[in-house]
């Protein structure tokens, strides 16, 4: 897997899309530029490290079939923490750039993230995600949908499924989702098959968005940061995070064009 960052994945998306941001610290990954993608879906994974992707990678039949058509790159993880990393996946600047560290400063922020800048541009844009970070986006973006993390991680996740399926039918050209199962596996403590229950619950998740998107799409995974505890939490550099991009050509499967 080739070395990337996390800052790459907003260029990369408002490269294909055909828009701007401003003075990021990434840049477009080179090998997807010259693909004929209309729209774009974002699925951030929580805590889906390189070696916990690995390990993980057998039981997860549709991002597999994502990342044997696709790319499947090491992303440095520009932060240990979920807000900053994300602002960091959305925004294509490092946190000393951004200033995001919180959903409070999320909201104080005057930095455009990308889902902003795709509506800007006049094109419809979707973020579905926990309930205090989809709200940054009212009344900037065309589709919010906000799930409370009073949910079980499972419940958690598959509302943010039928949310995102919900906004995939207004065909917006940018959709934002944000998956949780994995972090919380490891925060409370489960074995190896409560992990690879939570990665198995995404997977069948991303399945579903897959089969709903339109041909034309690119479909991004990334993780946020590598795992902070339990099974292969990482304790020295490098720390990375899975990274798979690849397309939709047909109406059954995602893979990309020979």
């Amino acid at each position: 897997m080739r070395h990337v960052s996390q800052v790459d994945v907003a260029p990369t998306i408002a490269h294909m899309l055909g828009i701007s941001i401003h003075g990021p610290d990434g840049r477009p990954i080179e090998e997807a530029q010259g693909w004929r993608c209309q729209n774009a879906v974002l699925a951030i994974v929580d805590s889906l490290g390189c070696d916990l992707y690995k390990w993980l990678e057998p039981e997860l039949k549709n991002i597999s079939v994502l990342a044997k058509h696709g790319l499947v790159l090491r992303a440095k993880a520009v932060s240990n923490h979920t807000s900053p990393a994300i602002a960091s996946i959305l925004s294509g600047l490092l946190p000393e750039h951004h200033g995001i560290y919180d959903t409070e400063s999320a909201k104080r922020s005057p930095i455009l993230s990308l889902p902003e800048i795709t509506s800007s541009a006049g094109m419809r844009s979707a973020v579905v995600m926990e309930k205090g970070g989809a709200e940054i986006y009212e009344g900037l973006i065309e589709f919010i949908g906000a799930v409370p993390r009073t949910l079980s991680p499972l419940e958690f996740d598959q509302e943010i499924c039928r949310l995102s399926l919900e906004a995939l039918s207004s065909k917006p050209r940018l959709l934002v989702s944000y998956f949780i199962g994995i972090d919380k596996a490891a925060h409370n403590g489960l074995t190896s098959d409560g992990f690879k229950e939570a990665a198995m619950a995404i997977d069948h998740c991303l399945g579903e968005i897959a089969d709903a998107v339109q041909p034309g799409t690119m479909m991004v995974v990334v993780g946020d940061h590598p795992i902070h505890a339990g099974l292969l939490k990482r304790t020295h550099d490098p720390y990375c995070v899975a990274l798979i991009i690849g397309r939709k050509i047909q109406t059954s499967n995602v893979s990309i064009e020979p």
